[in-house]
């Protein structure tokens, strides 16, 4: 099984074992599910709000990626497609309308990410081995 931060944040994967969802829905496009995040992990039983307002940091995770997405968009379609801008502003709309679930997902994935450590104790098949030494 594949383990760490990257891991984690791409795979919406609880950031201490790397195996239960954060997510109900896997999918970010299913946009009535978007923000509907389980309480605690399946696997190892961590919090994923550690706090009341836990994720309004991740709004500037998620400025960061945006600004990380739109100012090479807007070099590429300026110096290499040669478009005016109208046709940049009108694609980079696009482009971030479109980006917007998995920017979302992924801003709150790694501001749970900075706050909670990979742990090798508590991953799955850890877990069920620990299970098994205390029976």
């Amino acid at each position: 099984m594949a383990s760490g931060k990257l891991y984690s944040i791409f795979y919406s994967k609880c950031p201490r074992c790397n195996c239960g969802n954060l997510y109900e829905d896997n999918n970010a496009f299913h946009l009535s599910k978007l923000t509907r995040m389980h309480k605690t992990c399946s696997c190892c039983g961590q919090r994923y709000e550690l706090e009341t307002g836990f994720y309004y940091g991740a709004m500037y995770v998620s400025y960061g990626l945006s600004v990380a997405l739109v100012i090479p968009l807007i070099g590429l379609l300026y110096w290499g497609l040669h478009l005016d801008v109208f046709s940049i502003s009108l694609i980079t709309f696009g482009v971030v309308v479109v980006m917007f679930p998995l920017i979302f997902r992924w801003s709150r994935n790694i501001w749970l990410n900075m706050f909670v450590a990979y742990d090798e104790e508590f991953r799955c098949d850890q877990s069920e081995k620990r299970l098994s030494n205390k029976r």
